[in-house]
């Protein structure tokens, strides 16, 4: 169940952060000042969740929610490694999500 409710949370906290209107002053400001770096960093539906679920691991690792961390969870006990592989699981899974959803969106278009 923690490794579910990791996914959804980086995928909700991804797709904000790259979409949601919300964000348009930060990403604009981030894009104005270094749009090679940041400006790519927040529009990239693989790159923004490596970060968040690197952030979601270290939150939940440093308050003791350990279950909550996929990788601490299955026996990774090296803090480092345990961001690092949180981190990346949180981009494939947000990848493959964001895949999906734009499929359907193709698949079915809204009239």
């Amino acid at each position: 169940m923690g490794l579910l409710i990791f996914i959804l949370l980086n995928y909700g906290m991804s797709n904000i952060i790259v979409y949601g209107s919300i964000f348009n002053g930060f990403r604009e400001f981030w894009k104005s000042v270094s749009p090679n770096f940041f400006g790519k960093l927040f529009s990239c539906m693989m790159c923004t969740p490596f970060w968040t679920g690197s952030l979601l691991s270290i939150t939940f690792q440093l308050m003791g929610y350990n279950d909550l961390s996929p990788s601490t969870s299955y026996g990774v006990n090296n803090l480092f490694l345990s961001i690092f592989f949180d981190g990346v699981l949180a981009s494939g899974t947000t990848w493959l999500l964001h895949t999906f959803q734009e499929m359907m969106e193709r698949a079915f278009p809204e009239e």
